[in-house]
C-alpha cells in the first residue's frame, strides 16, 4: 500500500513539474478536452449530462492547473487574502463550473422536482458565500464571475523571463515608480526601464501597491451588490409564485439587474480597474435577457430562425450548418439561459 502511495506521489510531483515548465503545451491539451465535450453531444445516450461532465471536468482541470502555475511562479495572492475568503472563492468557482452538470444529473435521476431542489440549494449556497465575501472580506466588494478568474499564463511567463529580472529588482523596493493619487496608475521612472528587446510596453506595478483596494463607495454601492446577489433567489421565488415563464418574474429580474448597474455607474469613478471590468461584463450579460423566456419564446426565436434560414437558403455551403445550429438552439436555451446563471 505504501509503495502505491509513493508512486502516486512521485507521479503527481512529475505532473506538477511538467505543468510548471510547459504552460503553452498544457493549454493545447486543455482546449482539446474542452472541445471534446461538444463532439460528445448527441453521440451517446444521456449525451447532455456526459457533455456537461466533460466540460465541467475541463474547467476544473484548467482551474487546478492554474493554481499549480500560480504557486510555481510565486504569484499567489494567499499572503494578502484571508483563508476564509480564499476558501469561499474556491467553493463558488467550483460550483460555477459544475452547477449545470449537477442540475442535469439531478433531472436524470430524480426528475423535475429533484432538479429544482438542487437549483435552490446551489443558489442558496452561492448567495450565502457571496454575502460573506461582500460583507466581511475587505478585499472583495464586487464579486467576479467566476470569483477566481482564469490565470493569464502569458503574463506569468513574461514576468519571470531572465531579461526582465533586473527590471523587477528595481521595482521590488517600491521606490522606482510613481503612483498617481487620483487614478492609482503606476508610472515607471526612466532609469528603471528594461532592455528594448524585452520591453512589453505595459505599465509596471508597485509591489507595495498592487493589492491596496480602491476606496469603495459606501452603503450606496453595497446596496447595488446586495441587489445583484439576492436577484437569483428573488427570481426563483417569483417563478414559484407566478410560473417558470411568467413576465412578472422576467421583468422583476431585469429591473433588479438594471437598478444594480445604475447604482454602480453613478459611482464608477471610485471603482478599481478590475471592478470596472466586472461591471462591463455584467452590462454585456444583460444581452442574455434576449435569450430568456418568455421574451425568447415570443420574439427572439422567430428572429433567429429567420436569420439562420435566410443564410442557409442564400449562402452556398451553409445550409447544413444553419439547420444544425437551429436544431440545437432550443436545447441551449433551456439548458444555459437561466436568470440565476449570471
Amino acid at each position: 500500500m505504501s509503495s502505491v502511495v509513493s508512486e502516486l506521489q512521485t507521479l503527481y510531483e512529475r505532473y506538477v513539474k511538467w505543468i510548471s515548465g510547459n504552460p503553452s503545451a498544457l493549454a493545447d491539451v486543455e482546449l482539446a478536452v474542452k472541445w471534446l465535450s461538444y463532439f460528445v453531444a448527441g453521440k451517446i445516450n444521456n449525451s447532455s449530462a456526459v457533455s456537461e461532465l466533460v466540460y465541467s471536468l475541463s474547467n476544473l482541470l484548467v482551474f487546478f492547473n492554474d493554481r499549480i502555475i500560480e504557486k510555481a511562479s510565486n504569484k499567489s495572492n494567499d499572503d494578502t487574502t484571508e483563508p476564509l475568503e480564499r476558501q469561499l472563492k474556491v467553493l463558488l468557482t467550483t460550483l460555477e463550473y459544475c452547477e449545470v452538470f449537477i442540475e442535469l444529473s439531478a433531472h436524470k435521476v430524480w426528475g423535475t422536482n429533484g432538479r429544482w431542489f438542487f437549483i435552490v440549494i446551489l443558489q442558496v449556497i452561492k448567495c450565502i458565500g457571496r454575502l460573506i465575501l461582500t460583507l466581511y472580506c475587505k478585499n472583495t466588494k464586487i464579486i467576479r464571475n467566476p470569483p477566481i478568474p482564469s490565470l493569464n499564463r502569458k503574463n506569468v511567463h513574461q514576468a519571470h523571463t531572465p531579461d526582465n529580472a533586473s527590471f523587477r529588482d528595481n521595482l521590488s523596493d517600491g521606490s522606482s515608480g510613481i503612483v498617481l493619487k487620483r487614478s492609482g496608475r503606476v508610472l515607471r521612472q526612466v532609469n528603471c526601464s528594461p532592455s528594448l528587446s524585452s520591453r512589453t510596453w505595459k505599465p509596471p506595478t508597485m509591489k507595495n501597491q498592487a493589492h491596496q483596494p480602491v476606496e469603495y463607495g459606501g452603503k450606496f454601492l453595497m446596496s447595488a451588490e446586495l441587489l445583484y446577489i439576492a436577484k437569483p433567489l428573488i427570481h426563483l421565488a417569483c417563478m414559484k409564485r407566478f410560473g417558470t415563464k411568467s413576465w412578472t418574474s422576467y421583468l422583476l429580474a431585469l429591473a433588479l439587474d438594471s437598478a444594480s448597474l445604475r447604482m454602480y455607474y453613478r459611482n464608477r469613478d471610485v471603482l478599481s480597474k478590475e471592478q470596472r471590468v466586472e461591471l462591463s461584463r455584467r452590462c454585456v450579460s444583460m444581452l442574455l435577457y434576449l435569450m430568456r423566456s418568455p421574451f425568447y419564446d415570443r420574439y427572439t426565436h422567430n428572429k433567429i430562425a429567420n436569420v439562420l434560414n435566410g443564410i442557409g437558403n442564400n449562402v452556398p455551403l451553409t445550409g447544413t450548418i444553419a439547420r444544425l445550429i437551429l436544431s440545437y438552439i432550443p436545447h441551449w436555451q433551456q439548458t444555459y439561459f437561466y436568470m440565476w446563471s449570471s
